[in-house]
C-alpha cells in the first residue's frame, strides 16, 4: 500500500512538471490571445509591472517570449515579460481599463536612479525620507495634480530632451488599488530647472524644488522585493 502511494505520488509530480505552459499568439487587431477566449492588450508606455512572479507561458512568435504572471495575481488579468531593467513587455486583459495616472490616486511612488540594476533612493508616501507621511501625500497629489493640468491642455513646459541635464530619476507612482504596475514617470535635474516628463504624452512639466529633498537623499538602497505591492522590479 505505501509503494503504491508512492508511485502515486511521484507519477503526479512528473505530471505537474511537464505540465504544459500556456501558448499565447497576436491576432490581427494586435492583442495577445491564448486561444480559450482570453486577450489581452499591449500596455502603454510608461506602465510597469511591479513583480515578475511565476513563468506561466510564451508567446508563439519568432522571438517566443517567454510570459510571467505578475505577482501572484490573476494571469488572466495581468502577463509580463522578463524584466530587463529597461522597457517591459506587460499585457493586460481586454477586459480592463487601464486608469491615467491621477485616476491611480497613487499611494506610495518609488524614486529611483538606474545603473546596471534599478536602485531605490527613497519612498515618497509614507514618511520615510521626509519624515512627515502628510506631506508626502501632499507631494504625490501635487505632482499628479500638475501633470494631470498639463496632459489635459497639452501645455508642456519644456521641449524633451534637454540639453542641460545633469541627473535623471525614474519616478514609480504605486497605488493600492492597482497592485500590479506602476507609472513611470522621468525626472531630470537640469541646470535650467527639474523637469518631469511622461513618455506617453510627450509632456513635460518644472515641478522646481518640489523633489529636491527626496533626490538628494544620501543614502541608495535596493528596492524591496518581496510582493506585489512593493517596487521589486
Amino acid at each position: 500500500m505505501r509503494r503504491s502511494c508512492v508511485l502515486f505520488l511521484t507519477f503526479a509530480l512528473l505530471l505537474c512538471a511537464c505540465a504544459k505552459k500556456a501558448n499565447y499568439t497576436f491576432e490581427e487587431d494586435g492583442t495577445l490571445s491564448d486561444g480559450l477566449g482570453n486577450t489581452y492588450y499591449s500596455a502603454p508606455v510608461g506602465y510597469e509591472p511591479t513583480n515578475q512572479g511565476a513563468e506561466y507561458g510564451k508567446i508563439d512568435d519568432a522571438i517566443g517570449e517567454t510570459l510571467y504572471q505578475v505577482g501572484t495575481l490573476d494571469p488572466e488579468d495581468y502577463l509580463t515579460g522578463a524584466y530587463s531593467g529597461a522597457t517591459t513587455l506587460f499585457f493586460y486583459s481586454t477586459d480592463i481599463s487601464l486608469p491615467t495616472l491621477w485616476e491611480m490616486k497613487p499611494t506610495l511612488c518609488y524614486l529611483c536612479e538606474q545603473e546596471t540594476n534599478i536602485i531605490t533612493i527613497c519612498t515618497i508616501g509614507d514618511g520615510s525620507q521626509s519624515g512627515d507621511a502628510e506631506k508626502d501625500k501632499e507631494v504625490l497629489q501635487a505632482l499628479t495634480q500638475q501633470m494631470r493640468d498639463a496632459i489635459e491642455s497639452g501645455e508642456s513646459a519644456s521641449i524633451w530632451p534637454r540639453a542641460d541635464v545633469n541627473d535623471t530619476y525614474q519616478l514609480k507612482f504605486y497605488s493600492d488599488e492597482w497592485p500590479a504596475f506602476y507609472y513611470n514617470l522621468t525626472l531630470a535635474v537640469c541646470g535650467g530647472g527639474t523637469y518631469l516628463y511622461d513618455r506617453q504624452s510627450k509632456i513635460c512639466i518644472d515641478v522646481e524644488n518640489l523633489l529636491i529633498p527626496y533626490y538628494e537623499a544620501s543614502e541608495p538602497q535596493r528596492a524591496p522585493a518581496s510582493d506585489s505591492s512593493e517596487a521589486n522590479v
